[in-house]
């Protein structure tokens, strides 16, 4: 029989063990991700959430079986309301009887977060993982977020030899304004409506580029510049920081050059120059509700977890 407790420091090795066998299990099924030694790290990520007082561990027979919990809450997540967000070393089960764990933990767990005000809940979970997902959508969430995974390698595609692909200079960030700002637009717009303020200027852009460290390419068609692809070496979660990774962070190509072959020809340029400078992997992420990046994305790169999300009906207080 399950009984369910507040998570506590006496549970974050086995509860790192419980993480990074659910991890492992997602690497069995998409291998390119990498294979570090994480248990030091899941300890101490769990250890800080810990201290939230917002975890649940589920136990059997004395033994530590499942364990949810979150980052500390901020107000305007998903909306007015106070959030939270679990990512994916912040649970676990054992295999056997998982979809019936995750649902009694979230449902112990919810009761807690609703209790502290937290209505917006945001839950990563691996994309091979049938049965978390099952879990979580029959709990009420659905899916806002992909990250996905490749082998730098070259993509086999048409030659393009009219347009030219090159890294963008730091000195000459204003050229990307117009672009990064149509990006902007597409987000706000059906059927993603991301509340994002309509433009960025220059000296914004080049704050975001100094604190992201973060690398711009782009393809031009003769002098105009009609996409960009953004790069930066930390990502979404812990796999990607290994240090054969890159992630890309930012994408977008003008509208009438879509569907026409040259952002695969850009996107395989790309993946020659990462070659060259040592990396092995790079990572994408995405929201699921973006047709044109969820379209192109899930071509070149393989899922492996999705961000779910639930927001409660504020009227519940």
């Amino acid at each position: 029989m399950l009984t369910f407790k507040n998570l506590n420091d006496n549970h974050i090795e086995p509860a790192a063990r419980l993480a990074l066998g659910e991890y492992f299990e997602e690497r069995n099924a998409t291998a390119i991700l990498p294979n570090g030694d994480y248990f030091d790290l899941f300890c101490n990520m769990i250890a800080k959430m810990t201290a939230y007082n917002l975890g649940i561990a589920a136990m059997q027979e004395g033994k530590l079986v499942g364990f949810l919990t979150c980052y500390k809450p901020w107000n305007h997540h998903f909306g007015m309301t106070m959030g939270t967000f679990s990512p994916i070393h912040a649970h676990g089960t054992i295999k056997h009887n998982r979809k019936h764990i995750y649902s009694l933990l979230y449902q112990t767990a919810a009761e807690k977060w609703v209790r502290e005000g937290i209505l917006s809940h945001a839950i990563a979970v691996y994309a091979h993982d049938s049965e978390s997902i099952s879990s979580f959508w029959e709990n009420g969430f659905g899916l806002r977020t992909v990250d996905a995974i490749r082998n730098v390698e070259t993509i086999v595609c048409e030659a393009f030899p009219d347009y030219e692909f090159c890294e963008l200079a730091i000195g000459e960030i204003a050229h990307i304004v117009p672009l990064k700002n149509l990006l902007r637009e597409h987000l706000r717009s059906t059927p993603m409506f991301i509340p994002l303020s309509f433009s960025q200027d220059v000296t914004q852009i080049r704050e975001e580029n100094e604190r992201r460290k973060s690398r711009y390419f782009i393809a031009k068609d003769k002098n105009k510049l009609i996409a960009f692809i953004e790069i930066m070496q930390s990502g979404e979660n812990f796999a990607c920081n290994d240090p054969k990774m890159i992630n890309i962070c930012g994408a977008y190509m003008i509208p009438e050059y879509r569907q026409t072959g040259i952002f695969t020809k850009f996107l395989s340029w790309l993946m020659d120059v990462l070659l060259i400078e040592g990396y092995t992997r790079c990572g994408v992420d995405f929201e699921s509700f973006n047709p044109t990046a969820n379209y192109f994305w899930l071509k070149y790169f393989t899922a492996y977890t999705y961000g779910v999300v639930r927001r409660i009906d504020e009227r519940i207080f």
